[in-house]
């Protein structure tokens, strides 16, 4: 999809039909006709277009004579058969003389809420400082999507200390993955963005130098979170895996208790059922007295047992 902005005096956000200057050109999973034109128009080479469409494509930062490529992971969340999953997706962010460009295989919330006229301060004509308030917004949405996962490995703690259950340990595993996989795009995303500081390329007015440092702050902050959280979640997997390995012990050595406690009887009726003669055979008290041994060696076996805490 492709899809032209631009902001009035007023910083309205109204979406064109042609490539002016000073225009923000946003590409959404785009087809081959939609890139074409896009490269045509602003005179880039290709691969800035198509390489941030590949989804395991790393970040990194590429100056070209005709702009700028920065390709940067952004995190999103999505729902499986487990719950919430989440994971990054790369970001190109294209800055030339003329235009603004952001290439994605996937509508983002964080430029849904540039196109939509949400951010404050925003002018398509302003690429430096959109490139420093996508950064910043991308920090925070990473931020964010942290303290959800947070807030979901308590949710899972609780429920785990309830019941022992698959879903919840395939839930605490597909959080971790999702860690992992936003530690390893906040490291690589911070090489990008020393990058970007030390460019000439991008210039800097005084009104973003604040803008500038909120990004380094949240993008470190959420660098730090990621990996804080990463060890929790690594403790309570081991931790959850010795329960659930001393739940099954204490199962089966309270199954065993109980086959002890009921192989006596099994026993002692066994020996009075023999066909050979036995004690108390013909008498009518010979059932009472077996039924007494019964319950007296069962419950005998039983208080040992209880005392050694088999129950």
């Amino acid at each position: 999809m492709l899809t032209i902005y631009r902001t009035d005096a007023s910083g309205h956000v109204d979406e064109i039909a042609d490539f002016e200057k000073g225009s923000w050109i946003q590409l959404v999973n785009p087809t081959k006709d939609e890139a074409d034109q896009v490269i045509a128009a602003s005179g880039i080479p290709e691969d800035f277009v198509y390489d941030p469409l590949d989804i395991e494509e790393k970040p990194r930062f590429e100056k070209d004579d005709e702009g700028l490529l920065m390709i940067i992971d952004v995190p999103y969340v999505e729902e499986d058969d487990t719950g919430r999953a989440y994971n990054t997706i790369p970001l190109g962010i294209i800055v030339t003389g003329r235009h603004f460009i952001t290439v994605c295989s996937r509508e983002l919330d964080v430029l849904n809420l540039f196109s939509t006229g949400k951010a404050r301060l925003f002018r398509t004509n302003y690429r430096s400082r959109f490139v420093f308030q996508i950064l910043h917004r991308v920090s925070m949405t990473y931020l964010r999507f942290l303290r959800q996962i947070d807030r979901r490995m308590d949710e899972l703690e609780q429920e785990l200390q309830r019941s022992m259950r698959n879903q919840e340990i395939f839930q605490l595993m597909n959080l971790q993955k999702s860690l992992v996989y936003f530690m390893t795009s906040l490291k690589a995303n911070d090489s990008v963005l020393d990058r970007i500081v030390k460019t000439p390329s991008l210039e800097k007015h005084e009104e973003d130098e604040e803008l500038l440092d909120d990004v380094f702050v949240e993008h470190r902050q959420a660098m730090e979170m990621a990996s804080i959280y990463n060890d929790i979640i690594s403790i309570k997997m081991e931790a959850f895996g010795s329960i659930i390995s001393n739940n099954v012990n204490f199962v089966m050595k309270f199954l065993a208790s109980i086959t002890i406690v009921l192989s006596i009887p099994t026993m002692i009726s066994g020996i009075f059922g023999m066909n050979v003669e036995v004690p108390f055979e013909g008498q009518e008290i010979g059932f009472v007295i077996a039924i007494t041994l019964m319950l007296g060696f069962s419950s005998l076996a039983f208080y040992i047992l209880w005392r050694k805490r088999y129950f």
